[in-house]
């Protein structure tokens, strides 16, 4: 009878990170950094201010942080 060898099981996990590499999660992102900043909008909301930023010349950051500014001094 013919002696069959079980298959090899190729693990998709990889090598566990370098110890040094497991801490970089842990630092503080500057505050001039961009982070992602995610929330979902109606796609006409998003027209709408996609093209008002672009008809100012700015970037949509831009015209957030301006709006945000503006909305924390009115109230």
């Amino acid at each position: 009878m013919a002696k069959i060898e079980k298959p090899f099981r190729k693990t998709t996990k990889g090598a566990p990170p370098v110890e040094l590499e497991a801490s970089r999660n842990l630092t503080k992102a500057e505050d001039s950094d961009l982070t992602p900043l995610n929330f979902k909008v109606a796609a006409d909301f998003k027209r709408a201010f996609k093209t008002y930023a672009a008809q100012m010349d700015i970037s949509m950051v831009d015209l957030l942080q301006r709006c945000f500014e503006y909305y924390k001094d009115k109230n």
